[in-house]
């Protein structure tokens, strides 16, 4: 099997340019969150692959970051992006449906790491997909690192090192299609998001049939859409709720604190004004996203719901196309504390600052970058892993 990286030759990085110029620089997220904005191919590699540059943007500079010549092996640079989680990058080979993850966004000093898992059945709707793991890239314990993807529909897949395919978990109630997964910490479990407030069926669905399945897979419920209106004041009834797409989602701190974050994102013309969700009048191309509203609630562990809050300390919530995440802003000099970083295909980045309840666009660039946004992570790792591919298939 061919290896994924080759050595990277070092460069100097060059001074510091703002907004829209990058910033040449090694490629670490020790210490340093980055969102992952695209990549460009430079040329080919002598491994057979490409070198590629990244295109990152770092929010503790508010600068963007280009990271040149980083080599990609050749099923590596034929497959795309299908989310990441813990400093793990997932991607589906677009030839045999591979999936891989990688930890190349680990910090420099320490060697790369592949893990290529079985193939996965398609989706139609892969634009929806989305990817937890259950262990972040310094943990040794092999034998609970599981990998769950979920599209857009009924089925969750989990795989685990070793497993020579996916099992796949079917999730018969449509409430729980759109939602994402993530993986909990504090309850060694895997949760979707329910979208139907007055959903009252089953929460796990974990099949009896696979009783040594490694990781469970539960759902948690949605706030009622009146929790909302109480802290919206400028809407006056439920139906004007339909003018924004409100995408939920959980995320838990290292300290155990879990959260759950509620994304307002409406539709706009050229002239600002707003158009619902579901009025299809317009083409999606005359129309630009914009972030309306973040709220974050304190999940209460009895309940799955709480109390709505502006005030969570010093920590950052990164909300993205991918598995969000907490940090803390004493941790990383820079960061905003008691804020939501957000990046949102097609509707740009920014930071939603909840003492104020103000939103502030990080990139002066009026056209959202193409594609997927990921935030990653910093993943400073005390393994000294090894320059080579692993192959579970």
């Amino acid at each position: 099997m061919s290896q994924l990286f080759c050595r990277i030759s070092k460069k100097l990085p060059s001074a510091r340019n703002r907004s829209l110029c990058f910033r040449r620089s090694e490629f670490s997220t020790a210490t340093t969150p980055y969102l992952l904005l695209g990549s460009d191919v430079a040329g080919d590699s002598s491994c057979g692959g490409k070198s590629v540059n990244f295109n990152l943007y770092d929010p503790t500079k508010q600068e963007n970051v280009k990271i040149e010549n980083q080599i990609l092996s050749k099923e590596l640079h034929e497959s795309r992006r299908i989310g990441s989680s813990r400093g793990w990058l997932a991607l589906m080979n677009k030839n045999d449906s591979t999936v891989r993850l990688t930890n190349m966004f680990n910090n420099p000093t320490k060697k790369k790491k592949t893990i290529s898992l079985p193939p996965l059945a398609r989706d139609r709707f892969e634009h929806l997909v989305n990817v937890s793991v259950s262990s972040s890239p310094n943990e040794q314990e092999e034998e609970d690192f599981v990998v769950a993807v979920k599209f857009f529909g009924s089925r969750v897949s989990l795989c685990r090192l070793g497993d020579s395919e996916w099992t796949r978990i079917d999730v018969p109630c449509p409430s729980f299609h759109s939602s994402t997964v993530i993986f909990s910490e504090r309850d060694r479990r895997f949760y979707l998001n329910n979208c139907n407030p007055d959903y009252t069926g089953p929460t796990d669905f974990t099949p009896n049939s696979n009783p040594g399945l490694l990781t469970p897979v539960s759902g948690y419920k949605r706030f009622l859409f009146s929790d909302f209106l109480d802290e919206m004041p400028e809407l006056e009834n439920e139906m004007r709720l339909s003018r924004f797409k409100i995408q939920q989602q959980l995320v838990e701190s290292s300290s155990g604190q879990s959260f759950i974050v509620c994304w307002f994102v409406e539709r706009l013309t050229d002239k600002g004004e707003a158009v619902p969700w579901g009025d299809k009048s317009y083409n999606n191309k005359e129309l630009c996203k914009k972030t309306h509203k973040i709220m974050v609630f304190r999940q209460d562990t009895e309940q799955g719901l709480g109390p709505y809050t502006d005030d969570i300390g010093d920590l950052c919530i990164f909300l993205g196309d991918n598995e969000s995440f907490c940090l803390s802003a004493k941790d990383h000099p820079g960061l905003n504390p008691n804020s939501v970083y957000f990046a949102g295909h097609g509707s740009g980045f920014g930071i939603c600052d909840l003492t104020s309840r103000t939103i502030r666009y990080l990139s002066s660039d009026s056209t959202p970058s193409p594609g997927r946004m990921f935030w990653i992570p910093p993943t400073t790792s005390q393994l000294e892993l090894e320059e080579e591919e692993i192959s579970f298939s």
